[in-house]
């Protein structure tokens, strides 16, 4: 078993110093942080982390050094931080930044500090990923009912400080992004997909070992199969029988959908919903920023594009039109990128994967996640209501379309 660094790692606001502030941040420097003020940051509400501003005072005054940082830690709730480890989403984000933040062709914030406890070697959870798929159908129901007990947070440690984004505007997911938004959104999806295509860098262990939907979809089954009754009960007037007839067919096909989208095409971003994109020009569609990098991985591109427009376009009659209106101008970027490879029914077919990924996705969120509610509903609720409206008439192809 890894053990801890020997050295301080505060895990909430209340454990910073201005001693370790200013080791993280002062490099050559002779100055030091003298104080320092918290607060939230402002944008964002989820399960995965804890995040906060933080305003520095240096003495002496050095203009090189950052008045204000983003720092991050992981959640203090123990179930969301079990599963989101499950899925290693705070050395996914690591990784991201620590091997692609100088390298990458949209803006990120930059990347001021990382210190993390050692973790298991990747070739021990890959051993137990494969373990866990094969196990049989009543132990991974086993284990998806009791998921809140046997999935435990490790007592790992983790702190990044990040350049803090300053008078930046974000589209929270109870509101919708304008379209302006949304297109610079697609462009940049578009280029940084282009920019790794198919590229050996998507083979390396760090962090594209991760899978972008799912290490376990046989232990998913599982617990899909304890949890859609009590759910399904719980909200009759979004899951319908049509709507869990998709719902049901991504679960019975869950592992050859996967291992559909997981193909190594293109750099993903994982996580790309509207809160994970921040604004900092004058105009809609200006001065993006891509934020949160816990679901970084590769595979199919429809992944990054289902899962943006999933979250964000508003439900009712229009819903699916708006969403292959989108799908096109994304492609239509992706082909002037250089992919031309991949075409435009292959593309709308894996986007339909996705979208029965994410239903099923957002039962098992309703059923397990403890989360922060967005006005009048949850996370689950609001995607639900979003995603059920842009579901296809007719069952996607699981592989190539002819």
């Amino acid at each position: 078993m890894p053990k801890r660094l020997p050295i301080e790692i505060p895990q909430t606001v209340d454990e910073l110093t201005a001693d370790w502030l200013t080791d993280a941040l002062s490099g050559s420097s002779d100055a030091r942080v003298v104080d320092f003020t918290t607060a939230e940051p402002g944008a964002g509400v989820g399960f995965s982390g804890l995040t906060a501003r933080v305003d520095l005072t240096w003495e002496p005054a050095d203009p090189s050094l950052p008045a204000t940082v983003l720092a991050k830690f992981p959640t203090d709730i123990p179930i969301n931080r079990g599963l989101v480890e499950s899925e290693g989403c705070y050395d996914r984000e690591f990784d991201f930044y620590e091997r692609f933040s100088d390298d990458f062709p949209t803006r990120i914030p930059r990347l001021l500090h990382t210190v993390r406890d050692p973790g298991r070697a990747w070739s021990s959870m890959e051993r137990q990923f494969r373990i866990l798929n094969r196990v049989p159908n009543w132990v991974a129901r086993l284990i998806g009912r009791y998921s809140y007990k046997m999935v435990r947070p490790t007592k790992r440690r983790f702190a990044m400080l990040l350049e803090y984004v300053d008078d930046a505007r974000v589209t929270p997911l109870d509101q919708i992004p304008p379209e302006a938004d949304l297109q610079a959104i697609l462009g940049a999806q578009a280029r940084f997909h282009a920019q790794w295509w198919m590229s050996p860098v998507l083979h390396e262990e760090a962090p594209f070992g991760w899978r972008t939907c799912s290490q376990v979809p046989h232990i998913l089954n599982g617990t899909y199969a304890v949890h859609r009754d009590a759910v399904v009960a719980g909200y009759p007037e979004f899951l319908t029988p049509a709507v869990m007839r998709v719902a049901d067919w991504a679960d019975a096909n869950l592992t050859a959908i996967v291992d559909h989208l997981n193909e190594k095409l293109a750099f993903l971003h994982g996580d790309a919903r509207s809160d994970n994109m921040l604004f900092t020009g004058a105009g809609t569609g200006e001065g993006l920023v891509l934020i949160d990098f816990g679901m970084v991985s590769s595979g199919r591109p429809a992944w990054d594009v289902a899962y943006l427009l999933s979250s964000t376009l508003p439900p009712g009659p229009s819903a699916r039109s708006e969403l292959l209106r989108l799908c096109a101008s994304y492609h239509t970027n992706l082909v002037a990128a250089g992919v031309v490879s991949h075409s435009l029914e292959q593309f709308l077919n894996d986007i339909d994967l996705c979208l029965g990924i994410q239903i099923h996705r957002m039962i098992l969120t309703a059923a397990i996640f403890v989360g922060e509610g967005y006005g009048d509903g949850t996370l689950a609720e609001l995607w639900m209501r979003k995603v059920i409206d842009q579901l296809p008439e007719e069952l996607p192809v699981v592989g190539e379309v002819a």
